[in-house]
């Protein structure tokens, strides 16, 4: 009995796919754990930085827009608001035209003191140039044309 050259196609594209689903996986946990350890250096949890780069990014977000962006209930970011707020890092406001809603940002003194996108960059540079730092260059231009190209495909079916 011959085996359907289809079905071969076909199991090995969902084994390609789990690999590729595993990897994945296997990034974004060790991003996370890096992130938590840079946040922990600078005395923030991982969500409370990246309460602080959105605000930085986007001032006077809601709540429900914050929530929205960090793809997190609006509780849980409501708790991590209200320990910034209490550290003097993040200020509330109410605008005097919409009394209803509570506009988010980050506060003055803690922009001042501290250079947010400097560490945006440091994160940046620990979590990506330190791993390819001792790679042969030829090697990481093949993994950027791999996730580029992956990339694309992505895309590709996005737009079907």
């Amino acid at each position: 009995m011959k085996e359907d050259p289809l079905q071969w196609n076909e199991e090995l594209i969902a084994k390609q796919s789990d690999e590729i689903i595993k990897i994945f996986k296997n990034i974004n946990s060790v991003l996370r754990c890096k992130f938590q350890e840079f946040a922990r250096q600078y005395g923030f949890t991982a969500p409370q930085l990246t309460v602080i780069f959105h605000l930085y990014k986007m001032p006077g977000m809601t709540l429900n827009e914050l929530s929205n962006h960090l793809m997190l209930t609006k509780s849980t970011v409501s708790g991590i608001v209200k320990r910034l707020v209490n550290q003097g890092i993040v200020i509330r406001e109410i605008p005097e035209d919409n009394r209803r809603i509570v506009k988010l940002s980050i506060s003055e003194d803690f922009k001042k003191d501290n250079d947010i996108v400097g560490i945006k960059k440091a994160l940046i540079s620990q979590c990506i140039s330190y791993s390819i730092r001792n790679m042969n260059p030829n090697k990481v231009d093949e993994v950027i044309e791999a996730l580029k190209y992956f990339s694309l495909l992505l895309n590709r079916d996005k737009a079907k």
